[in-house]
């Protein structure tokens, strides 16, 4: 919307009506240009003023100035002043230039996720100054890990004549430990049919067991019999011999009870010691020929 103070006011109607042609008032005419001289100087002077009011009071009206709503037209107050419209025209300034707008602020939450950076670009980015600090820090760490490095390879060092030696060991009992697998494999085959004999043994022997329970009782003589015939006549020799000895001694008893008489006696134990004494002579030679030492 332009300002009122762009344009000069209107004139008020005295100065619009135009004068009758063949009149001539040279009172008028002599006051004419002191007139346009003091309006001139008026008018400078008020325009200045009104362009200092303007830029510090923009809201505000000059007190000789109104609008009125119903009009909708700018109405001069107080006393009309006396200028042409063609000097306001030419001492009026220009309006000051509007200030600039400033650029719409984006709306971040409309942006899209990803950021839309150039593929190629033009400029090239400056160098990185260095980092006294980071290279101090750098340097440091790279002495600290030799120093790390140099202990851990001495420390190998120093360990890896211990571990040659253990190596070379090691390859000399593989074979060792090679045959003594193999045999233990043997004997554990060996151990696997030996159990497998046995638990067939103890199921035989359990059957037999319980087989037995419906026999009669053998005898007792008839279990022990000896591998071999000498064996065997051994055997019976050793029995007869502590058979013959129990006879002597109840003999002994029977006479001293009064059982039998001393003459029987005597004649009985004659005849069972000459007995006894061929059976115990021949029980030692038997003995000695098995490579039995009978004490």
């Amino acid at each position: 919307m332009p300002s009122r103070y762009e344009f000069a006011p209107p004139l008020p109607p005295e100065a619009q009506a135009p004068r009758p042609l063949g009149q001539h008032h040279p009172h008028s005419e002599s006051h004419v240009p002191l007139q346009q001289h003091m309006s001139h100087d008026a008018t400078s002077s008020h325009t200045n003023a009104r362009m200092v009011h303007q830029s510090q009071h923009p809201t505000q009206w000059p007190p000789h100035a109104a609008v009125h709503p119903s009009l909708g037209q700018w109405q001069p107050q107080g006393p009309p002043p006396s200028w042409n419209g063609a000097a306001a025209v030419e001492h009026q300034q220009p309006p000051p230039p509007p200030p600039p707008q400033a650029p719409a602020q984006p709306n971040i939450l409309d942006e899209p996720l990803t950021l839309q950076v150039p593929a190629h670009s033009a400029m090239t980015a400056p160098p990185i100054p260095p980092n006294p600090e980071k290279d101090a820090l750098l340097r440091q760490l790279a002495q600290t890990l030799a120093s790390m490095r140099r202990r851990s390879r001495q420390q190998n060092e120093s360990s890896m004549a211990g571990l040659k030696a253990q190596r070379m060991a090691m390859q000399d009992a593989a074979p060792a430990l090679q045959s003594e697998m193999s045999q233990l494999t043997q004997l554990s085959n060996l151990l696997v049919s030996n159990t497998h004999i046995l638990h067939e043994a103890l199921h035989k022997a359990d059957g037999v067991i319980e087989g037995s329970k419906n026999h009669p009782a053998p005898d007792v003589d008839n279990l022990l019999v000896a591998p071999t015939v000498v064996s065997n006549q051994l055997y019976t020799l050793v029995a007869e011999e502590r058979a013959l000895g129990d006879a002597i001694f109840m003999l002994g008893r029977a006479v001293e009870r009064g059982r039998i008489s001393p003459a029987v006696f005597a004649k009985m134990t004659r005849s069972l010691a000459r007995e006894w004494y061929l059976k115990k002579a021949l029980v030692n030679k038997i003995g000695v020929g098995m490579g039995i030492s009978l004490a």
